[in-house]
């Protein structure tokens, strides 16, 4: 392919394609700068990259048939030495002779302002391909400029769309104090403005070193993670050496700069005067990002010059500069390829523009003072839009190029380019080969982020502990369903199967409440917590009410009817005992109506103390808590606590009293008093552990309040119902009477067979107590006989008392005969034993 090129430029260099007789010339003015340096102009590495790269375009370009058919474009280029005033001079004195220039090209560095202002006057728009300088983007001073290269505000877009990608809503700029930087963080700032991303600090980076320790310190107070510096490589490397003394490096930092051209722009030079080392600079350079103009299109894109890789342009580039200057290296330059698509440039907005211009008038006509025709240049120059050898060439509306821009990271020592940022989508296209990497893993952010993390009950012990509850809410269903199916059998109707039911449902409750509890902390929506922050304080202290007030009546009944003598004033039945236990629940409905009236529960979120992430330096968690509270929570828990508290008391008490009763007919009365027990040491442990507890230890909390719940409602279901369903089914389920009993004081005695029942019973006792009284009676006239000295020979008083008591037999049966009794035949029993001992207490059988 290339000696067909060099074969077709030499027949073009001999021959041309276009015939002076028919095509008209159009000349675009070239201007390279070269400063005051007194070179040779074919030796120059201007005419060895830039020139050879513009008439290359334009011999292209009139060898077309679609692009100024019947134009041949030409330029008489003009080297420039002796700086910007000689820049001026050559250009008047080329626009005031022949020929006349439609447009100019160039020149770059230093010199392109000034002709930037000069070349409005003559109604000439100006192509430069060579200078950054965001200064030249101001419309207002040259209004008819426009750049192939993208300048350096072009650059902001590519650092707010790298900014958005990552998250990063906070940033602090730092610049050098020349005017090309302080433009460029000018527009930065604005274009921030804009994005919703707040500036936490901008300063100058200047000269002076206190300046500079000043707003470095600046960036320490505001604790700066993002900073984008913009600054000269020099300059650059002094805020590296401060970054790694000050330790601003590493996963927590990002610095992103404005690349340079140079390759390893930051390593400290001979000149620099650093205190630290190359390697130190290196580390803080690590996974730092610059961002780079692009010089070429991608590999694979063919543009307009037919081209489809820049390898494949280079080549073309060396053999036309090899071929027509015999220059020795072509590549001198990154600018060759702008200044190539710049005459594409020139070349298709003429030709749109002939398109517009009134019949009979051609761009031949083309005049400096013709400011109508310049209209129509001006406004196709603005619609060109095509993808040239350095990528799509478009212009927005200060004449900057919006071409792409090359995101490159420092990765191992070396920039490699991690993504492009197209100017006209808007949106970076990221590497697939060399995506960006991270300290750690993970990009840092912009600060400390504060993440607000609610406490919940983990995962496994909720669903542990509802599991259990849920098991125990169905035994409690079985229970309840054996207690209903039995309950006209004795051995559970002498029980008292509806209070043994006001027993099951407060358990069931009582279990409720550990679902309650886990789940308040846990659901996603507050309004739901609400209710369930009041819901599970009643279901709580009814639940307990039920259970427990239930196993206090009954243990109350066996005490009441075992404290008096007087047996026939004490009838128990079960409706007393539920009046007992709805008077419990009254003053719990009254309390609880109370509190919710005068202070009701609310749902509020408690915050605690930031945590760092162990994984990651740069996040704080902020715990916060839902919890049930109230302005006087304390107080209306006292409350409780006191009155349940009293309440488990007087049940301990009660069942000591009656821990050796053992009757028939009150079966369960030892196993309830085994449940109080068992509430009380559940109670005594659970409550004040749940209290010290730290709030936040919400797990330990839950675990220690679910144990203590599912422990005394599961111990008082088994020990109240298994003894009766195991009875059941080894003996089936009426009472085994065994005729003992015990009394108050729990010396046993025998009854009788006419005492199987109590109305047989209290017959029985009745008619001893009458016949007591006889005994009486006659004690005290053998006592008054005694007493009288005529009569000696009367019986004794020991004897008296041994004939009297023969009339009543020891094992409660009445004796009418008058047969005397030795004393070896007959118990004795003390006066004082008869009057408390004989009296048995009635035990009622009170179900229905």
């Amino acid at each position: 392919m290339r000696w067909f090129l060099s074969l077709l430029l030499g027949l073009e260099l001999f021959t041309g394609t276009r015939s002076e007789g028919r095509a008209k010339d159009l000349f675009l003015y070239g201007m390279f700068d070269q400063g005051n340096s007194p070179v040779t102009a074919r030796k120059d590495p201007a005419y060895q990259g830039l020139l050879p790269a513009c008439e290359m375009a334009i011999e292209q370009i009139n060898n077309r048939s679609d692009i100024l058919p019947g134009y041949n474009l030409k330029i008489p280029d003009d080297m420039i030495m002796g700086g910007r005033a000689v820049a001026v001079y050559h250009l008047i004195m080329k626009l005031f002779h022949e020929p006349t220039m439609i447009m100019i090209l160039g020149p770059g560095g230093a010199v392109v302002d000034l002709i930037a202002e000069t070349a409005p006057i003559f109604n000439l728009i100006q192509l430069t391909f060579s200078t950054y300088s965001p200064a030249l983007s101001d419309r207002q001073t040259y209004p008819f400029l426009f750049k192939t290269i993208q300048t350096d505000n072009v650059h902001n877009p590519a650092r707010i769309a790298l900014l958005q990608h990552f998250g990063w809503d906070k940033v602090a700029t730092i610049q050098d104090t020349d005017d090309r930087f302080t433009t460029i963080a000018s527009n930065l700032n604005e274009l921030l403005g804009e994005a919703n991303i707040t500036v936490q600090s901008s300063g100058g980076f200047g000269k002076d070193v206190t300046s500079q320790l000043s707003q470095l310190e600046n960036l320490k107070a505001v604790d700066a993670r993002i900073v984008i510096a913009l600054m000269a490589p020099h300059q650059c490397r002094k805020l590296l050496c401060w970054a790694y003394n000050n330790g601003m490096y590493g996963s927590r930092y990002l610095w992103i700069f404005n690349g340079a051209l140079r390759e390893n722009w930051w390593k400290p030079r001979k000149s620099d005067t650093l205190d630290c080392t190359a390697e130190e600079i290196d580390q803080v350079m690590e996974y730092s990002i610059s961002t780079e103009p692009s010089f070429f299109a991608d590999e694979g894109e063919q543009g307009i010059a037919g081209y489809s890789s820049p390898n494949d342009y280079w080549e073309a580039h060396v053999d036309y500069a090899r071929l027509k200057y015999g220059a020795p290296e072509a590549k001198s330059t990154v600018y060759v390829p702008l200044a190539f698509d710049a005459v594409y440039a020139a070349a298709l907005a003429l030709n749109a523009s002939a398109a517009e211009l009134p019949a009979g008038r051609g761009l031949e006509d083309w005049s400096y003072e013709d400011s109508s025709m310049r209209s129509v240049f001006f406004r196709n120059m603005e619609k060109t839009n095509f993808l040239g050898v350095s990528g799509p060439v478009r212009f927005d509306k200060t004449g900057d190029r919006l071409g792409r821009i090359i995101i490159k990271q420092i990765q191992d020592g070396k920039a490699v380019e991690v993504g492009k940022f197209h100017a006209y989508e808007k949106k970076i296209i990221w590497s697939d080969t060399t995506p960006p990497k991270w300290k750690g893993g993970q990009p840092p952010v912009d600060e400390v982020r504060k993440i607000t993390r609610e406490i919940r009950v983990s995962d496994g012990l909720l669903y542990t502990m509802v599991s259990l509850a849920g098991l125990g809410m169905i035994f409690c269903l079985l229970f309840l369903a054996f207690n209903f199916k039995f309950r006209e059998k004795r051995v559970i109707k002498m029980s008292s199967p509806r209070l043994n039911n006001a027993l099951i449902l407060g358990c069931i409750f009582a279990y409720l409440a550990i679902i309650l509890f886990g789940l308040t902390e846990n659901v996603a929506e507050s309004n739901q917590a609400f209710y369930m922050c009041k819901a599970r304080v009643w279901i709580m202290v009814v639940g307990f009410t039920l259970a427990f007030g239930s196993m206090f009546s009954k243990t109350w009944r066996v005490y009441a009817l075992f404290r008096h003598t007087k047996v026939e004033k004490k009838v128990i039945k079960d409706f007393h005992l539920f009046a007992m236990v709805g008077s419990f629940l009254l003053m719990d409905v009254v309390f609880l109506m109370l509190w919710e009236v005068l202070d009701p529960i609310t749902m509020q979120r408690e915050k605690f103390p930031e945590e760092e992430d162990p994984n990651r330096n740069d996040v704080l968690y902020l715990p916060e808590l839902r919890r049930c509270t109230s302005d006087y929570l304390m107080y209306w828990l006292g409350i409780i606590y006191a009155s349940k508290g009293i309440l488990i008391l007087f049940g301990i008490f009660l069942a000591w009293e009656t821990r050796k009763v053992q009757i028939p007919e009150l079966n369960d009365s030892k196993q309830i008093g085994l449940c109080v027990y068992n509430v009380m040491i559940m109670s005594a442990v659970g409550v004040p552990i749940i209290n010290l507890l730290d709030s936040q230890q919400l797990d330990i909390s839950f675990a220690v309040l679910s144990v203590c719940i599912i422990v005394c409602t599961s111990t008082t279901l088994a020990l109240v119902f298994v003894p009766k369903i195991w009875q059941g089914l080894r003996h089936g389920f009426e009472i085994q009477r065994s005729g003992k009993f015990l009394t108050r004081k729990g010396s046993s005695g025998t009854v009788t067979n006419g005492c199987d029942d109590h109305i047989s019973c209290k017959k029985e006792i009745i008619l001893l107590k009458n016949q007591i009284n006889v005994l009486n009676k006659e004690i005290m006239e053998i006592r008054k006989r005694k007493g009288s000295k005529g009569d000696r020979n009367g019986p004794s008083l020991s004897q008296a008392i041994v004939i009297s008591a023969d009339r009543l037999s020891v094992n409660g049966s009445t004796s009418t005969s008058n047969t005397k009794s030795t004393a070896g035949s007959t118990k004795s029993l003390p006066l004082k034993d008869m009057n408390n001992d004989i009296e048995m207490q009635v035990i009622k059988e009170t179900s229905a």
